[in-house]
């Protein structure tokens, strides 16, 4: 989330694109999904209020009816990681994604050898104020294509600014290459919507690094109201289902799970029964008498401070009914609670077989250091009134050499990790990051 000049700032919640990138897979194509239609920036309309199911046509494991059932049928595999990328693909990521390319050979560096396979989705799962009409979301479907493609078709454009080196900096491969291959739940061999490693033979005919390079970055084009808990449990969901064209037969019972999310803004992971937040309930809103809503809503919705502020002593993620108070019933809360996508990924986390584990890497609104433990997390409101409005707190971390580069604590997303153990939190104001590579690749 980069600070944007006034003028600029107040568009944010109104120009961001919901759009569905489809997987481009090119070799035996015959059983692959084709490339979604690319619309460019999304509504100025402050009316639209078309909202999308985040729960689409998939097993919703976000409801608490339903249990993750696993990948039942895959043989014995040890020593193998299964990575999945949840970007944000809003409209202050270009930097942040060219970043994260770079990174590519740390992710690597320790895994040399290592049977991988490795996913990537975006954080836009759809909102009130991202319609449906002109623009759809990923919602959890793994996106594979070169981001040279997806530049083309006005990907890396946001309010008319082009950032398309954010990949063509990066990226040498106009296309990428899939050979078709079999997975336990669906043995007949197809371009699959992820790039894989088995020994020494790859499923796309380049390097690894600079096939990675070029799937990871997603473009500037998607919802400004980014729901990287919810875009990860659809992943997650498609996975099982083979129903997803694109996600089915990816886990691996035996295979470590890494979920990689990289965002700068707060979790807005919503429940579509409560749409209306976004749109005729002001409840949440910064500013009760503005056409529409900012990032703030996202914060407020799902965090409780302690203390009066302008500094707090602690915030937490918080269950709101939607007239803003505190609830105990989980089915009553608009943002869908954090226990829900704990309990998601300790699921996962039985079906594990051999010692393979689930982890959350994140790199996201913490300080530099964070991560090490020495480095706790500030909370602030913003001195500036207008940054205040747009996102409700102040930033967690700023970029040391480039004070327009901020980002927004992810109350939700730690405490998500702080379930599952020590979290692995990167400050993404940093201007390298390798070290989040490093720790998302560590040898199984």
């Amino acid at each position: 989330m980069t600070r944007l000049p006034l003028t600029l700032s107040l568009l944010l919640p109104l120009v961001a694109a919901c759009e569905l990138k489809g997987v481009t897979l090119t070799g035996d194509t015959e059983d692959a999904p084709s490339t979604g239609d690319a619309s460019g920036n999304g509504s100025n309309d402050p009316s639209a209020t078309t909202a999308i199911d985040p729960t689409g046509e998939t097993t919703d494991l976000t409801t608490g009816n339903d249990t993750f059932e696993g990948t039942t049928g895959e043989p014995p595999v040890t020593g193998a990681v299964d990575i999945l990328f949840v970007i944000d693909n809003s409209g202050s990521m270009a930097r942040h994604q060219s970043l994260l390319a770079s990174s590519m050979p740390a992710l690597l560096s320790d895994l040399d050898g290592v049977n991988l396979r490795i996913a990537v989705t975006t954080t836009d799962t759809g909102n009130p104020r991202c319609p449906a009409a002109q623009n759809t979301p990923e919602g959890g479907k793994f996106v594979l294509r070169s981001c040279v493609a997806a530049a083309a078709e006005g990907e890396f454009v946001f309010n008319g600014q082009d950032f398309s080196s954010a990949c063509t900096n990066k990226c040498a491969l106009s296309e990428l290459t899939i050979t078709p291959t079999a997975t336990a739940l669906d043995p007949d061999p197809k371009p699959r919507a992820w790039l894989e490693r088995t020994g020494s033979d790859l499923n796309v005919t380049a390097d690894l690094v600079d096939a990675l390079a070029c799937a990871l970055p997603q473009g500037v084009a998607g919802c400004g109201f980014e729901s990287p808990l919810q875009a990860m449990a659809m992943a997650l969901a498609q996975a099982t289902s083979p129903d997803s064209p694109t996600n089915y037969g990816f886990l691996r019972p035996g295979a470590d799970l890494r979920i990689v999310i990289v965002t700068d803004e707060a979790d807005c992971s919503y429940d579509p029964e409560f749409d209306e937040i976004f749109t005729g309930n002001k409840a949440f809103w910064s500013d009760p008498n503005a056409p529409a809503p900012t990032s703030a809503v996202c914060f407020n919705a799902g965090v409780s401070c302690v203390g009066a502020g302008p500094t707090y002593a602690s915030c937490e993620s918080a269950d709101f009914d939607s007239t803003a108070t505190m609830t105990s019933d989980p089915e009553q809360a608009v943002l869908h609670p954090v226990s829900k996508y704990v309990q998601i990924l300790q699921d996962i986390q039985a079906t594990k077989t051999g010692g393979a584990t689930v982890s959350l890497v994140a790199i996201a609104g913490v300080p530099s250091g964070f991560e090490t433990g020495n480095v706790p997390l500030t909370y602030a409101d913003d001195p500036d009134p207008v940054q205040q409005d747009l996102f409700g707190i102040g930033p967690g971390c700023v970029s040391p050499t480039d004070e327009t580069v901020v980002a927004i604590p992810p109350t939700r997303m730690l405490d998500v990790a702080e379930a599952l153990g020590t979290p692995q939190f990167f400050s993404i104001c940093e201007g390298s990051f390798d070290a989040a590579m490093i720790a998302a690749g560590a040898a199984p």
